[in-house]
């Protein structure tokens, strides 16, 4: 998640408690321990919103930046989702299907290639002034010129400048991507032609009120990946007025790729959403207040219950509470509207729910309308059922950076048995013996209460390429071993591995219990073959975490992927081409995954694109760049008095869209 400065206390403050839990080598004391025993219980109250209008939600990780061109994170989308509007949104709980946003109809030429957005008229943005049909091409012309690798451009990049190019830099020359000063040191008529170029491609037209999108190629996903909260409008003025891009070809590269902590937008945000971004304060909340000039006058779709018109709820206060016992005392009492339940603390939760709402996975219909069973007269009801579009992983940085003055993750920064150095993962046998000493069934049992299972591949169980009988890793300590062994890095002394040992620091989000039990269970794992083996788990907030990931300086991460689109080029691009695969050094070019991953998304065959992911997963796992962890079912805790809820696989299990909520 990114956010310029979004921590309570100072960036140096915050670096200082990390390098203290680093050298230490000690679990900070925030951190809520993975089990669930000693959590604080309450008596149920009677199920009644004690405020009808004020909607409060308990959150243990907050934004890393609200600029819908940067953030690439599930606390950041929300509130995008709901201060902002993308030109089309997916119904109820079916991403297959479209709803008008502020587009009130598109067309699609015949090659695929050609698409024609009629722009709402008389909507407004939260300031009052009125948006534009220059306002939406704005916003896709900044999306792609912003673009850089932290973000989520490339998922515009590509549809728009052709398979394989996911960056604007690749319009330039490829060895740019992520390099600002190499891009802003570019010969200055090549720089506006490629921004000219963008602008030709999303051109508005004020006379028709439309806007004009060209695409590279036919990309079937194209209006489901426009649903997303990457896509959505903003104002040119207010954007330009706050430091942002001014639309001008001349400057455009002096915006690119800017990081959150330097981002003017990171933390504010105005839209045309049913929500307005009261205040953020850093470490403590959200809040957002209704937008009572909302400019729907009709029901999102038949049936629904939150009508038209601004939303119902008045108030949306998001409250960051990292402790468990804390968020789930409140959500007992009713203090609390909704909280984060990790899968480790569902038992308890169970012992509340009242009534339980089951979705049929092979019928998306259910997803929004789901069949409900009221059991017992506790107040908490459940939504469960729906398999989870994400899988939990473990990032191995092959190139770490290696200032180690700055870099406590490391150790000592050397083959010495206190630490590691800067090319400790770029061994492909120190890769695989860590997947071989992680052990599936105890996370699984531990983390996620038995609720989950193991993928083959980075894929989805159903996707295009996905099988069962796949070559992946299991659990075995005797295999972790041999391939330790089989290392060839030594230190200057000669000593391998095995021999020397060593120390490094795993990092997950504060609050985030499943992650660390994952990293737990790993260090279990490598400890038991070898006690000169140690991994020490360290809590960080999750902004930190995205800082650190960029940085290049994390060398194991415990993280997780929410897919954005269904489809395994969104498994594949972020995690090996892009995004997670760039900040983890993953070789893409080496290993020939580049040219692999291209071609398959532009295979139209599903029987030739499966044998392509087939040949990509292979890879995968011969290179074991990650440990591929859990995928689970979803369970959504909810007060009985919240209505209009839906369940909503691109919008995901604890996020939420609030303009149809309401309480009764």
């Amino acid at each position: 998640m990114r956010t310029k400065l979004v921590f309570l206390f100072s960036v140096m403050i915050i670096a200082s408690m990390i390098l203290a839990a680093c050298k230490t080598a000690s679990t900070p004391t925030d951190v809520p321990a993975s089990g669930t025993t000693d959590v604080p219980t309450a008596e149920p109250t009677v199920a009644k919103s004690a405020d009808p209008t004020t909607l409060l939600v308990l959150r243990y990780a907050e934004p890393d930046t609200l600029d819908p061109a940067l953030d690439y994170e599930t606390a950041g989308a929300e509130i995008i989702r709901n201060v902002y509007d993308p030109l089309l949104f997916y119904k109820a709980g079916d991403p297959s299907q479209f709803i008008p946003m502020l587009a009130t109809e598109w067309t699609i030429s015949e090659d695929g290639l050609t698409y024609t957005f009629k722009i709402r008229e008389g909507v407004k943005f939260q300031d009052g002034s009125d948006m534009t049909v220059e306002d939406v091409a704005y916003s896709f012309q900044r999306n792609l010129l912003f673009s850089g690798p932290d973000g989520p451009m490339a998922l515009l990049a590509e549809p728009f400048f052709g398979v394989g190019n996911v960056d604007i830099t690749y319009m330039i020359d490829p060895a740019l991507y992520g390099d600002i000063a190499g891009l802003q040191a570019a010969d200055p008529a090549v720089l506006k032609s490629t921004c000219e170029m963008v602008q030709g491609k999303i051109v508005a037209d004020a006379a028709n009120s439309t806007v004009t999108m060209t695409l590279a190629n036919s990309w079937g996903p194209f209006l489901q990946t426009i649903g997303q909260n990457w896509a959505v409008v903003m104002s040119k003025a207010w954007s330009s007025a706050n430091g942002a891009w001014d639309g001008s070809c001349d400057t455009w590269q002096n915006f690119y790729a800017v990081s959150s902590a330097e981002d003017p937008l990171t933390s504010i945000a105005m839209g045309t959403g049913p929500f307005s971004l009261d205040h953020w304060t850093p470490g403590e909340e959200l809040v957002m207040v209704r937008n009572d000039n909302y400019w729907r006058t009709e029901p999102m779709w038949e049936g629904e219950s939150g009508g038209g018109g601004p939303a119902k709820l008045a108030r949306i206060v998001i409250r960051l509470i990292p402790e468990w016992g804390t968020r789930f005392s409140m959500l007992q009492t009713g203090e609390a509207d909704l909280a984060i339940v990790n899968p480790d603390a569902w038992a308890q939760a169970d012992e509340f729910v009242g009534t339980t709402c089951t979705m049929d996975a092979s019928d998306p219909v259910t997803y929004s309308n789901p069949t409900c069973e009221k059991t017992s007269d506790q107040p908490l009801t459940v939504w469960a059922g729906a398999p989870r579009p994400a899988i939990d992983i473990m990032a191995m940085n092959e190139a770490i950076d290696i200032n180690n003055d700055s870099n406590p993750y490391m150790g000592s920064g050397a083959l010495d048995g206190n630490g590691i150095p800067a090319d400790f993962f770029a061994d492909v046998h120190i890769r695989k013996a860590f997947n071989y000493c992680y052990d599936w069934d105890t996370v699984i049992a531990d983390a996620f209460g038995g609720n989950g299972f193991q993928p083959t591949s980075l894929l989805l169980p159903g996707m295009i390429g996905y099988s069962a009988d796949d070559s992946h890793y299991t659990y075995d300590p005797a295999k972790c071993e041999e391939e330790f062994r089989a290392s060839t890095l030594m230190n200057a002394a000669g000593a391998s591995v095995w021999d020397k040992g060593f120390f490094l620091i795993g990092v997950y989000n504060i609050g985030n219990t499943g992650r660390q039990t994952a990293l737990e269970v790993l260090a279990a794992g490598l400890a038991a073959v070898n006690p000169k083996f140690r991994v020490e788990s360290v809590a960080m907030p999750w902004p930190t975490i995205n800082r650190e990931l960029r940085a290049h300086r994390l060398p194991l991460t415990s993280i997780g992927w929410l897919e954005d689109i269904h489809d395994a080029h969104n498994w594949y691009g972020p995690f090996l081409v892009s995004q997670y695969g760039h900040f983890n050094g993953v070789p893409a070019q080496e290993w020939g995954l580049l040219d692999k991953v291209s071609q398959a998304v532009m295979e139209s065959d599903p029987v030739k694109r499966a044998e392509m992911n087939k040949a990509i997963n292979q890879i995968v796992y011969d290179q074991a760049p990650y440990i591929i962890g859990v995928a689970r079912n979803i369970r959504q805790y909810l007060q009985p008095w919240i209505k209009g809820y839906y369940y909503n696989p691109l919008i995901g299990d604890n996020l939420f869209y609030f303009y149809p909520m309401f309480k009764e």
